[in-house]
């Protein structure tokens, strides 16, 4: 039994050392203030971590929504709160897996100015998750970040394992049935060490030399973006909020940068129009986009969640209005869509986190 759990451990150390340990690369400054390449921000963060994680999906939907593909759109209903996402402009994908996102979202064959409700779109990605996941592994296979898709090398090294456990129980029962109960000890050291090899499968995919210089400078970058008050006065540089925005989120960095840049007086990006706001769209010949009614007005100024009637609002004026409310709405500042922004963030994680399960 020593002899198994002693040997077989160090054996599993030895093993990820030589198979799974990253190479070794050599110095890179300890940060730097831009993306080191036109990686999407969604497989930015799987190269990091090695996961396909549902941040790294909402990462890549904002980064389409920064590159002008997808615009998005609060909604206040009920006192309930959703998103419209409204496709601009399908010709602005840069990778496989961005196009498969937005054939998600909006269907087969999108077409410009089509809209969706975020809370609607759950069903079609879960059943489109091993697409999803498959086109995040396989971005780092065609960038030779890995020489096979890290899924597949963790599959391997489980079933390994599984197979292991397996052959440790029956070998440890058929050993006891024909000796005694103590042959139950080494099948019990040989499981423990299975085990560990279980979960060390997680971290068995091993990068390409060109993969871990890679992944060092996007740890840089991302050391700027999390110690981003060292570097920057974000009272001069609020536009780096919509710039880096999709990589925050792709390093689990959201709740910090929005914070940050709320303070700073970030402005609202471009790209995101907050309940009330009625707004045009590119391709949509100057016509005011009917997502946003008049009637949304209401509900964020205070009223009756946008059915108030506004014709017969009494002569005092609309009641319980918010004015700080109001001000924020049409400001375009941060500070009043924050509450709209941390919403879709969360929003989007719940929708998108089935892809999370990694056993």
């Amino acid at each position: 039994m020593a002899l198994i759990l002693v040997g077989g451990l160090v054996s599993v150390l030895i093993l990820w050392y030589v198979r799974g340990r990253d190479p070794h690369t050599g110095p890179f400054a300890s940060y730097r203030s831009e993306p080191p390449d036109d990686l999407p921000p969604g497989a930015a963060g799987t190269l990091l971590d090695e996961h396909a994680e549902h941040h790294d999906v909402v990462a890549t939907l904002l980064g389409l929504a920064r590159h002008g593909a997808v615009e998005i759109a609060e909604i206040q209903e009920d006192w309930r709160r959703d998103f419209a996402l409204i496709l601009v402009a399908p010709d602005r994908v840069e990778s496989r897996l961005e196009r498969d996102l937005l054939d998600v979202i909006f269907g087969p064959d999108p077409q410009p100015l089509n809209e969706v409700r975020l809370s609607t779109i759950r069903p079609r990605f879960d059943a489109a998750v091993p697409q999803i996941t498959r086109d995040l592994y396989q971005e780092m296979v065609d960038r030779s970040y890995f020489e096979r898709s890290p899924e597949q090398t963790r599959l391997r090294w489980r079933r390994l394992a599984w197979a292991g456990i397996a052959g440790s129980i029956i070998g440890g029962i058929i050993l006891a049935l024909i000796t005694d109960g103590w042959a139950l000890l080494p099948a019990a050291a040989g499981v423990v060490v299975w085990l560990v090899m279980l979960r060390l499968a997680r971290r068995m995919p091993q990068k390409t030399r060109h993969g871990a210089e890679a992944a060092a400078q996007w740890r840089a970058f991302r050391t700027y973006l999390a110690d981003i008050r060292t570097y920057e006065s974000l009272d001069e540089a609020t536009a780096l909020f919509d710039t880096y925005l999709s990589y925050a989120v792709a390093f689990r960095l959201e709740g910090q940068w929005l914070r940050d840049f709320e303070r700073a007086g970030a402005p609202v990006p471009r790209w995101y129009h907050s309940a009330g706001e009625i707004f045009t769209l590119p391709h949509s010949g100057g016509a005011m986009w009917d997502a946003m009614t008049i009637g949304h007005y209401a509900g964020r100024l205070g009223g009756d969640g946008g059915n108030v009637d506004l014709p017969n609002m009494p002569s005092g004026g609309m009641p319980d209005i918010d004015m700080q409310g109001a001000s924020d709405a049409f400001s375009g500042g941060l500070q009043g869509a924050s509450d709209g922004f941390a919403d879709l963030l969360n929003s989007a994680g719940s929708i998108f986190d089935s892809i999370d399960f990694d056993f």
